[in-house]
């Protein structure tokens, strides 16, 4: 095994050595951060046995507050890192989250490993014993490291919560241990390891993510939704960093987050926002400086965002309009119907609104950037019948475009023109690479204002990322199940310079979907994929899902697994005989 061979590397499946399992969670540094029993900052110490293991597991819940832990593995050399935990039943967290932090002593940023839970079963009869009774450990793929002379670190992620008085409450992720797993690389297995860091994926991986910051309120806090990012074939962070005229940054002319003067929210999520904002006004850090700084310390492209049809959002999202927003300051610039009536945006048809994005693209490249992304996939339409528009339309073709049908091809042509237009002028003011997200087919998006054909032509956009094959941006359905969904985009982009980018939506789909998926995507002509909520909630959580994802880039692993049948790639699972002095053969109904 001298050289990168045609297999599978799955998580830790591909080595040769036996597995070895550290099971005694109580070994635990320091132990006075250890209980027997439930104890505030005390992580509580419980015994299990099952057939193939027994030990100790460690275990902190919503309110405890653990504080970190030190294990020393007590192995040399390179080694696959797992860690098991009890498999939590849904119905345990209560709305909440099993989480694990974990690092290397001394490394200064965190990973955030979501644990493995227990969904509810597929048949409620059937399967009511289990639900009700008998407890299981599973188990995530870490990373594979060095680990002479290293010890892991376990901590419990935490968050605050702000009432609406200002009152401040700390909450915790349910956390546990219950075991490490590690397997050992052969020399030849550390060689091929290394060899394949060192080699840029065959197809790159770029990830957006969204920066709602409701539990990110360090810069540390903040790094651990990239970190994950540097040890995989991500070679692109897309970050958004604006809407509208609400910038996720503070070197700025425009609104922040953190709405001043707001005495009441229609929801929560939208007052821990912006109270999360002003927290992070008052540090005196910049989100959009740290992650710019963590993302190129990790090696990856650092490009920014902005949804450019943010300007106005209807009433659910209304705590993001709040203020002396641009659009309140310039009602002449609005939208307007077929009818002449105002509608809820603002448009590009006026040059000063697209001024305004174009310097708030500039604001944003101040912070260090290797490219700008147009947000198309957001509350469009941009353009519509406003007066600029129609006069310019009336004077190349003699007619009103208000007495053609809406879907007349001259028209909604040279309606087109405005965004490439602006897009052309974003180019020339940045002189930076561009990628714009765009709907499902050429009709789709000349029918709002999009013309990605021409961009690509024009070579005004260097990435083209097709949201979805279905229409209005539909991102709850599954994308890309046809065999020819993407030929159109690859035929537009082929012989240009434009990279081809389809967009996954990570809810909901399966390891081995992610793999049939990109295998389709691929054999269609697709350059990279791009990853829509790409963060750790979502994706990048080291479960089953983001062992797949993570090394999506190297179809030889896919068309392994595929050779080999495509075998199923869920984690183990050890079913327990006892818990904390539980037996799971002692059955108490409901």
């Amino acid at each position: 095994m001298t050289e990168k061979a045609n297999i599978d590397r799955y998580a830790d499946r591909w080595l040769t050595n036996r597995a070895r399992y550290l099971t005694g969670m109580d070994r635990c540094k320091p132990a006075s951060a250890l209980a027997s029993g439930a104890t505030h900052r005390k992580w509580r110490v419980m015994p299990y046995e099952s057939e193939q293991l027994s030990g100790s597991l460690i275990v902190a819940g919503n309110e405890t507050e653990a504080p970190p832990v030190r294990f020393p593995p007590g192995v040399r050399g390179w080694h696959a890192v797992s860690i098991g935990a009890w498999r939590l039943k849904d119905w345990y967290l209560h709305g909440g989250q099993s989480e694990l932090l974990i690092r290397l002593d001394g490394d200064p940023t965190f990973s955030i490993l979501g644990l493995p839970t227990r969904p509810p079963p597929p048949d409620p009869v059937e399967g009511w014993h289990d639900w009700t009774g008998g407890e299981e450990l599973s188990e995530c793929y870490w990373r594979t490291l060095d680990l002479t002379d290293r010890e892991l670190e376990f901590g419990q992620a935490s968050w605050i919560e702000t009432d609406r008085d200002g009152a401040e409450i700390r909450r915790c992720a349910l956390a546990n241990v219950a075991y490490v797993k590690l397997v050992r690389l052969t020399d030849a297995e550390v060689d091929v390891f290394k060899q394949d860091r060192a080699t840029p994926p065959p197809i790159p991986l770029f990830g957006h993510n969204d920066v709602m910051m409701t539990r990110t309120n360090t810069p540390e806090e903040l790094r651990r939704h990239l970190e994950p990012f540097g040890d995989s074939d991500f070679t692109r962070i897309y970050w958004e960093g604006a809407m509208g005229d609400l910038a996720s940054y503070f070197r700025t002319r425009n609104r922040t987050p953190e709405a001043p003067g707001r005495e009441d929210f229609l929801h929560s999520f939208a007052r821990e926002e912006a109270a999360c904002w002003r927290r992070w006004r008052m540090s005196g850090d910049d989100p959009l400086q740290v992650a710019s700084e963590a993302t190129r310390e990790l090696g990856l492209e650092f490009h920014v965002c902005h949804r450019l049809g943010g300007f106005r959002l209807p009433p659910i999202h209304d705590s993001w309009n709040h203020g002396d927003s641009f659009y309140n300051q310039h009602p002449e610039w609005h939208g307007r119907d077929r009818e002449g009536r105002r509608t809820p945006r603002l448009s590009f048809a006026f040059p000063e609104v697209r001024d305004h994005v174009i310097e708030t693209f500039r604001e944003m490249a101040a912070y260090g950037i290797d490219g700008v992304c147009l947000l198309h996939n957001r509350r469009h339409p941009l353009v519509e019948y406003e007066q600029p528009v129609v006069d310019g339309f009336r004077d190349q073709h003699g007619e009103d475009p208000r007495n053609l049908a809406p879907d007349d091809p001259v028209w909604l042509a040279y309606r087109a023109g405005v965004l490439t237009a602006f897009t052309r002028e974003l180019c020339e003011a940045l002189d930076t690479p561009i990628t714009a997200i765009v709907m499902s087919d050429k009709t789709e998006n000349l029918a709002n204002g999009l013309d990605p054909e021409g961009w690509v032509k024009a070579g005004l956009v260097d990435t083209i990322v097709p949201y979805t094959d279905l229409p209005e941006w539909n991102h709850t359905a599954r994308a890309w199940q046809r065999a020819d969904s993407l030929v159109q985009y690859a035929k537009m982009t082929e012989g240009t310079a434009c990279t081809l980018a389809p967009c996954f939506q990570p809810a909901g789909l399966t390891a081995e979907e992610y793999r049939q998926t990109a295998d389709r995507l691929a054999g269609q002509g697709a350059d990279a994929f791009f990853f829509w909520w790409a963060d750790v909630g979502s994706m990048a959580h080291y479960g089953t899902q983001w062992n797949a994802v993570r090394r999506l880039g190297h179809q030889d692993e896919i068309s392994a697994w595929k050779g080999a049948g495509e075998p199923v790639l869920d984690a183990s699972i050890v079913r327990l005989d006892s818990l904390g002095g539980w037996g799971s053969d002692y059955v108490t109904p409901a």
